[in-house]
């Protein structure tokens, strides 16, 4: 599979995440450990949205890849902040974090390809 193709499966998958945050926000953040935030679900949920539509539009892929993968880091610093301070469940934090740090990683690396 080429980058094009990769890029579109992100895109893709940025939609499902950000339909899964809006129509179920509570046990999607549970599942990370960010308990029963369902405003922070719908925040996340609508940008997932965005940026998943941006990246399957096409137009400058490398710059929405790199926007996601600049998301996910972002969802990292919130698990690591919320947990430091006892505002996320700390047995779950690790889970999250590894979610975030892996499609940030891809995001990154994608987006270096397409950019070739």
């Amino acid at each position: 599979m080429d980058e094009h193709g990769l890029a579109r499966i992100l895109g893709w998958v940025s939609i499902g995440v950000g339909l899964s945050a809006i129509a179920a926000p509570v046990p999607l953040l549970r599942a990370f450990g960010m308990g029963d935030r369902p405003k922070l679900a719908h925040f996340l949920g609508v940008r997932d949205l965005v940026l998943g539509v941006g990246i399957l539009r096409g137009q400058n892929a490398g710059a929405w890849v790199r926007a996601r993968g600049i998301a996910d880091a972002l969802d990292g610093v919130l698990i690591i902040g919320g947990a430091a301070t006892r505002a996320f469940r700390r047995d779950r934090a690790p889970i999250g974090l590894a979610a975030a740090a892996g499609f940030s990683a891809l995001s990154f690396w994608l987006a270096q390809r397409l950019d070739r």
